[in-house]
């Protein structure tokens, strides 16, 4: 995917997976998908019939997953059988702290396009990394070094950097708010006063479902993601109380 996104660019390419499955009958798989494209392309495909869909990334941990998508009337691989998804293991010294970015860097740094590499767990000592077969080949052939640090290419994902690969985390949090508008839920995540928070929405800094969202009555619902500028990324529990006092208390999940 381009890293300037566009929906409708993006949604026409779900509609052309959609149509060349139904078309062959075979399965058709996506690159690594972003948890916004994900999320569009949930939404999209569930106005979609006649066509199953499944996102995998490599592991259950994995965010950045691809989108298989077949037709319901031909033949559905069980599983995540024939995802596209190869495991490299890259080794370094324990001494030494190559971050994420070194690691993107290195690989853009080759021509590897962002979208054919999937998750990257970094430990001591070793990092899981996900791709394509292109970006497989090209970084087991080519990496030497992850910014200054030398590194070497194991095939597969060896015990030691399987022990990394962990699944996102939450810390759990209870805050009261008046409405489930979304003013007064940044204003309640944040400490913020209503009116700050206003203006904190309208600038930019308040994001729903991965989507810029200026509109500060706009209710927010169990499930929706919000990700707050400076603040963190939080999921909308199920279960809304209502205290003594007439407000409502509201589960999240941060993202931590």
């Amino acid at each position: 995917m381009s890293d300037e996104y566009d929906r409708e660019d993006f949604t026409a390419r779900l509609d052309d997976m959609c149509a060349l499955a139904e078309k062959r009958r075979c399965p058709v798989y996506s690159s690594f998908l972003n948890e916004r494209e994900q999320y569009d392309a949930q939404v999209f495909l569930g106005r979609r019939y006649g066509v199953s869909a499944v996102f995998w990334g490599g592991n259950d941990a994995c965010v950045r997953r691809m989108l298989r998508v077949c037709d319901e009337s031909g033949k559905v691989p069980d599983g995540f059988d024939g995802f596209p998804v190869w495991g490299l293991t890259i080794t370094f010294r324990k001494a030494d702290k190559p971050g994420h970015r070194d690691f993107l860097g290195a690989f853009m740094a080759l021509g590897i396009k962002r979208e054919t590499v999937g998750d990257i767990f970094i430990g001591e000592g070793a990092a899981a990394v996900f791709c394509t077969k292109t970006a497989h080949d090209m970084i087991s052939e080519c990496i030497t070094s992850v910014g200054r640090v030398g590194v070497s290419v194991c095939e597969g994902i060896t015990d030691e950097a399987a022990g990394y690969i962990l699944p996102v985390q939450f810390e759990e949090i209870s805050v009261n708010s008046a409405s489930l508008r979304a003013d007064c839920i940044a204003a309640a995540v944040t400490g913020m006063s209503r009116e700050k928070a206003q203006t904190f929405i309208r600038s930019g800094g308040f994001m729903l479902n991965y989507s810029e969202c200026e509109n500060i009555s706009r209710n927010v619902s169990a499930g929706d993601i919000l990700t707050l500028r400076g603040y963190g990324k939080f999921i909308v529990g199920g279960d809304v109380e209502t205290t003594r006092k007439g407000r409502l208390r509201l589960e999240l999940k941060k993202y931590i």
